[in-house]
C-alpha cells in the first residue's frame, strides 16, 4: 500500500505549497483586521461660533482656526474611551443695538478638556464613527483686568475614518461643542427622600469641522 511519503514529489510539492498558501493568506487577513488598542489624533480645523447677547448689544466671537488631539483606548471591538483637547484662539468685539458699529474688546482662547465614548459603526477601511464627551471650557481673555471662565461642557459629533494601513488613518468630523451655565441650585426633602434640582442652559453654540492623521498602535 502506498503512502501519502510514497507518492511523486511533484504532488507533495502541491500539497505543501497549497498548505503554505493558505497559512499567508490567514496571516495576511488577520494583519489586516487586527483592531489596535490606542489611537492618537492630532488635528486642525475650523471654528464656529455664535454670539453672546447682552442688554446692550451681542459680544461677537469671532470664527477662526483651531487645533487639538484626542487620545482613544479600546475598551471592545466598536467602543474606545476618548480624551480630547480642542483649543481656538479668537477675538471679540461688541456691536451695540441698534447701531451698526463693531468695537474690539480684547482677544480670548477658548479651551475643551473632555472624556467621554467614541463609537466605531464598521470594522474596514471606512469607519464611520460618533463621539460624545463631558468635561470643561476654559474663556481665557487675553487681559489681565478681565476674569477667565472655566465652565461646564459637553461635546457631541460623528465623522469617517479611512484607514490607509492597520496603523495609519485620516479622521474627518463634525462636533457640537456647548458650554453649559448653571444658574440656580436647590436641595429639598420630603417623606424621607431628597433631591438636587439644578437649573441652567446655554448661551452659546459652538462647533467645529476638524480633519487629522490618526496613529494606531
Amino acid at each position: 500500500m502506498s503512502s501519502f511519503y510514497s507518492q511523486s514529489p511533484y504532488k507533495f510539492n502541491y500539497y505543501y505549497s497549497t498548505l503554505l498558501s493558505i497559512i499567508v493568506f490567514n496571516a495576511f487577513c488577520f494583519a489586516q483586521f487586527k483592531q489596535q488598542e490606542i489611537e492618537v489624533t492630532p488635528f486642525v480645523g475650523y471654528f464656529l461660533t455664535s454670539n453672546l447677547s447682552t442688554l446692550d448689544g451681542d459680544l461677537v466671537i469671532d470664527h477662526n482656526f483651531n487645533y487639538g488631539g484626542a487620545f482613544d483606548v479600546r475598551v471592545s471591538d466598536d467602543l474606545f474611551i476618548e480624551l480630547l483637547y480642542n483649543r481656538t484662539d479668537t477675538e471679540v468685539r461688541f456691536k451695540q443695538e441698534y447701531f451698526d458699529t463693531v468695537k474690539y474688546l480684547f482677544d480670548m482662547s477658548i479651551e475643551y478638556f473632555q472624556a467621554g465614548a467614541h463609537i466605531e459603526t464598521e470594522t474596514g477601511n471606512f469607519r464611520p464613527f460618533a463621539a460624545f464627551t463631558l468635561g470643561a471650557t476654559y474663556f481665557k481673555p487675553k487681559d489681565d483686568d478681565i476674569n477667565s471662565e472655566l465652565e461646564f461642557s459637553f461635546t457631541a459629533g460623528g465623522g469617517i475614518k479611512y484607514y490607509f494601513t492597520q496603523n495609519i488613518a485620516a479622521r474627518l468630523q463634525w462636533r457640537f461643542l456647548i458650554p453649559v451655565y448653571f444658574s440656580s441650585a436647590a436641595i429639598f426633602c420630603s417623606d424621607g427622600y431628597c433631591g438636587i434640582f439644578i437649573s441652567g442652559g446655554t448661551y452659546l453654540l459652538q462647533y467645529d469641522l476638524t480633519a487629522g492623521i490618526a496613529f494606531s498602535f
